[in-house]
């Protein structure tokens, strides 16, 4: 394939890439007759609900978009998602500058558990269970866009993170909600960085307000810009319904865009159980998530740990044993990201 230089493109448009590829349609001819010949494996992080297997996947080098008005439940089903993908073997992270990891873990020990108030032995089967798939960035409040790209590319090299949960758009500090050219280049961004780190990016917006609630929701509703739902790879819209008919359901999935899932464009209803704060769909109940880890109650055996990822403004010395790397957080001076766990 011929290799087009920076000198070559130059007189034709501004570019930063280094450098870019252009071919003929017979350099793909051999992949297309594979395609054909033998179908394409179907890949990536399944939903929590068995019928979608077939017809939808969060893939890797993809950006999702969950969008939903206020108390729809979307982090409470981010966080289902997160909890299904390292069942399957993806090491997560999760980015919320909404609620603290005290919180977040609080519901996914009763998530995965089914208990609705966890104790001892939830907890430490949790932690054992989670141990080295499951990290959280450490702030609240907001982000900017420059450290959480940072903060990406270090959780990827270093923890092999694969699939990551943004709550919210919001919460991206420098980027105001009105600005919607900085919007379009921040979720081009995101895009970017999922295509060439080879991980899962799901961002989580919310919905403009409408006049009938009751309505369903389009990828047009998404607050923001509209490239937000245009540069994205796929688009889920979570609408609780709020019912009161206990054979209705609580809430509505629509994935309104799937790009490439030609048969993926679905909408599900989804019961929400209580005790254990996970959805549901019709014909399954919730289930104990990777149960197969066992507890060793044996005297001082050292209780595993989920992992963090702090931003502080100073590098104090680290305690034995601990990790302390520094990220770039933008031009007006470093920050540090500290991991522990």
């Amino acid at each position: 394939m011929p290799e087009i230089t920076y000198d070559q493109l130059k007189p034709y448009q501004k570019i930063s890439d280094a450098h870019r590829f252009v071919g003929p349609s017979s350099d793909w001819t051999q992949e297309v007759l594979e395609y054909y010949l033998h179908g394409e494996q179907i890949r990536g992080i399944k939903l929590p609900w068995p019928s979608m297997d077939r017809r939808f996947r969060l893939r890797e080098h993809e950006m999702s978009v969950l969008a939903g008005p206020s108390g729809a439940g979307k982090s409470l089903l981010c966080s289902q998602f997160i909890l299904n993908a390292m069942e399957q073997g993806y090491p997560c992270l999760s980015v919320s500058l909404e609620m603290t990891v005290k919180s977040q873990l609080a519901r996914a020990w009763r998530q995965r558990s089914l208990v609705a108030e966890p104790g001892l032995n939830e907890g430490l089967d949790f932690a054992a269970w989670a141990d080295g798939k499951l990290w959280f960035y450490n702030q609240q409040g907001s982000v900017t866009f420059n450290t959480l790209m940072a903060v990406l590319g270090y959780t990827s090299d270093t923890y092999g993170v694969k699939f990551v949960v943004i709550d919210s758009l919001m919460t991206v500090g420098d980027i105001p909600s009105d600005a919607w050219e900085q919007q379009k280049r921040f979720v081009c961004a995101l895009a970017n960085v999922a295509r060439d780190l080879g991980i899962h990016i799901m961002l989580v917006c919310h919905t403009r307000k409408t006049q009938d609630a009751s309505q369903p929701l389009s990828r047009h509703d998404v607050s923001g810009s509209s490239d937000i739902t245009n540069r994205v790879d796929n688009v889920l819209i979570l609408q609780r319904t709020f019912s009161r008919d206990m054979m209705r359901p609580d809430a509505k999935l629509n994935i309104v865009k799937c790009r490439h899932f030609d048969q993926g464009e679905e909408s599900m209803s989804l019961w929400l159980d209580m005790a254990s704060l996970n959805y549901y769909s019709e014909g399954d109940t919730p289930r104990v998530i990777g149960n197969e880890t066992k507890i060793s109650k044996a005297k001082g055996e050292k209780i595993p740990t989920v992992g963090e990822i702090s931003i502080v403004k100073i590098q104090p010395k680290p305690a034995a044993g601990g990790h302390r790397v520094a990220v770039n957080g933008g031009a007006g001076g470093g920050l540090n990201a500290v991991a522990s766990g």
